[in-house]
């Protein structure tokens, strides 16, 4: 994994897909990163900055989305977090992890229709204890 901070200055795209970021960091830089998909990640500042001219349903500078799925108003975009507004919305940590689970949901049947999502959970599948690097025998269960 590389780890690159900085801010997006510009996408490279063929029509509607993605190619690549572009990003300058501290030290002025601007570097080209190859990309096929985005995930957006906005800090903690619920200042929309660029996103306020994507063209997303706005209400009060704030993204609608719906609540089953935490999609935009246009396909594909989800908003998470206090970037976000809808009925009945807190802004509450525990809140943006929710949003997160269903809108990482929603993603992935939106990349890939149609197509089964198998729950693996940390505390009872060996195929996660696996990819972590864990045993969990009888003898350590407390």
């Amino acid at each position: 994994m590389q780890f690159l901070e900085g801010e997006i200055v510009g996408l490279d795209a063929e029509g509607a897909a993605l190619k690549a970021v572009r990003v300058r960091s501290s030290d002025g830089v601007t570097r080209r990163v190859g990309a096929d998909h985005a995930l957006v990640l906005w800090g903690m500042h619920p200042a929309l900055g660029p996103i306020a001219q994507w063209g997303l349903g706005l209400d009060k500078n704030q993204i609608t989305v719906d609540t089953a799925h935490f999609a935009t108003s246009e396909p594909g975009i989800f908003a998470v977090g206090d970037i976000n507004t809808y009925p009945g919305k807190r802004k509450l940590i525990l809140s943006g992890f929710h949003e997160a689970a269903l809108a990482a949901f929603a993603a992935k049947e939106h990349l890939t229709p149609g197509q089964k999502v198998h729950l693996q959970y940390t505390t009872t599948s060996p195929i996660m204890h696996r990819r972590l690097g864990v045993s969990v025998g009888a003898d350590e269960v407390a």
